[in-house]
């Protein structure tokens, strides 16, 4: 059944996840003929701004859904309905402390944005806008979790794409007809607020039996929340700092225009990991379901973890070799413009962290999922001021090169911390070799990437048709390295077998609808 439900959630999300990324791209051409760099400048200024008022919520989300999926494994409907209306409660009153921060912090943006070139009536417009957008959130989107901890995701992102293709034409429309910033962040508002709305009232419809239930203090003593807040307070403040204060630190130092430019380059390696990690964010549930079934053979679940932690390998060597190959190149056929380009070494760095993020994403799952927030606490903590001290030592030398040297190497303490907890709670062994392992990946990449696109550069062909053979070249390239690399791992073995349990499913399933027989 766990195998199951993770095709059809795998199914759902990546069709969502491809279908959106080629709209994104459509709709981001179209604002930078018809709107100003800067205001994309704005929107990921302010999305940093907003990330820092967030910490209040104490990453309470994540500890709820790590209690949720044991009680879920226990099928204790009371417990479940308890979590659901506390993470409610707590979500309210976050919601109403990020209002009142958000208004104090509004009287400090002439202090951020001196340079500022705009009306100061449209700057606190779009920044309240984009506050009430960030509200919606905490008041509307808590019953997701039941889709997510319940294994049925794919109803999420069902609504979700409808939603977001919809909003994306009216985007579009307001692009090429209005040409108004405003307009088009009310567009953006309406989506997020109506998906919530029909994911929590159909939510009701699928888990009748979670019903609203009292809280009181004594639940959140009896849960020990506040012992799993400490330790993962910290770990929230770090990764905000790690993830929101390049933004800030680019706009001080090279100019709120220099944002947007990080922005397109930034939005094509979103876009890319949303569509591989798609594949893991299938599993999440299955491998909470995994952790906390006291029947299940945990040796089978730590292979289950080498063999997605190789797939992990792979998706990610793709991925961030095709982005050094082609990376440019894209641009300038996307945006037309040479001036939207970035040095090269900057695209290296991007994708050297985009490898790193795809190959850590199985140990991000199965860390979630085991809690204990304290074991990696201090390597997050350390990761957050390496980030800022390299970039603000690097940012005005180097440039935007110099931002993503501070961002890879805080990643990679990340990394080291998650490790630290698998290891340590799931597989009881040592980290160390693990460690080694992923620098020899690390080589691998450097080598394939580099060698790949300087001999892509060779090919004396521009345009869609250079993008697309360079980009055959990068995939083949590395899929030969990851053979060369993995064929004879007994983990390559497993996958190998998992893969053939899928196929036969589908053959089966395929079989009984021929024959008209219900599973």
């Amino acid at each position: 059944m766990r195998i199951k439900n993770s095709i059809v959630n795998l199914i759902y999300i990546w069709g969502s996840a491809l279908l959106i990324a080629v709209l994104s791209l459509v709709t981001r051409r179209l604002f930078l003929d018809s709107l100003k760099i800067d205001y994309l400048g704005y929107d990921g200024l302010f999305s940093s701004i907003f990330s820092f008022l967030t910490l209040s919520e104490m990453g309470i989300a994540g500890i709820i859904t790590y209690h949720m999926y044991s009680e879920i494994a226990a099928e204790n409907k009371e417990q479940i309905c308890r979590l659901l209306y506390m993470y409610k409660l707590i979500y309210k009153v976050v919601g109403a402390f990020v209002l009142a921060a958000g208004i104090v912090v509004s009287f400090f943006l002439p202090v951020i944005l001196k340079d500022n070139t705009e009306s100061w009536k449209f700057i606190y417009t779009i920044y309240f806008l984009q506050l009430f957008a960030t509200l919606c959130t905490y008041f509307f989107a808590y019953r997701r979790i039941l889709f997510v901890t319940h294994q049925k995701i794919y109803f999420c992102t069902m609504v979700d794409t409808i939603m977001t293709i919809i909003s994306t034409c009216c985007k579009i429309a307001v692009l090429v007809v209005l040409k108004n910033y405003i307009a088009y962040l009310l567009v953006a508002i309406l989506n997020n607020v109506i998906s919530n709305l029909i994911i929590a009232w159909q939510s009701k419809k699928s888990f009748p039996d979670i019903v609203k239930t009292k809280v009181t203090k004594e639940d959140f003593k009896k849960l020990n929340l506040w012992y799993d807040v400490k330790n993962m307070m910290a770990t929230k403040i770090a990764g905000t700092i790690y993830g929101s204060s390049d933004s800030i630190i680019i706009t001080a130092v090279l100019g709120v225009g220099t944002v947007g430019l990080v922005n397109n380059y930034q939005m094509i390696s979103s876009k890319i990991q949303e569509f591989i990690l798609s594949i893991f964010q299938a599993l999440q549930a299955s491998i909470g379901n995994m952790v906390y079934d006291k029947d299940k053979d945990r040796e089978k679940g730590i292979d289950f973890f080498y063999a997605l932690d190789l797939v992990g390998f792979y998706l990610g060597l793709t991925a961030a070799v095709g982005m050094v190959v082609v990376g440019q190149d894209f641009i300038l056929v996307w945006l037309k413009n040479k001036d939207f380009q970035l040095p090269f070494l900057f695209l290296f760095l991007l994708s050297f962290n985009v490898f790193v993020s795809i190959c850590n994403n199985p140990m991000n799952y199965f860390r979630n999922t085991l809690g204990h927030f304290e074991s990696d606490r201090n390597y997050m903590i350390a990761a957050a001021v390496v980030n800022v001290v390299f970039t603000l030592l690097l940012a005005l030398p180097m440039g935007v090169a110099g931002v993503m040297v501070g961002t890879v190497a805080g990643h990679l303490l990340i990394f080291m911390g998650r490790t630290v907890v698998v290891y340590k709670h799931y597989t009881k062994k040592s980290p160390v070799e693990y460690y080694i392992r992923f620098v020899i990946r690390l080589c691998i990449f450097a080598c394939i990437s580099l060698g790949t696109a300087a001999l892509a550069n060779l090919i004396g062909i521009g345009g869609i048709a250079g993008v697309l053979i360079k980009g055959i070249i990068s995939v083949l390239a590395s899929g030969v390295a990851f053979l060369i690399y993995s064929f004879r791992r007994e983990e390559f073995q497993v996958l190998l077998s998992y893969g053939k349990t899928v196929v036969l499913m589908v053959i089966r399933k395929e079989k009984n609808d021929a024959t008209g027989k219900k599973e």
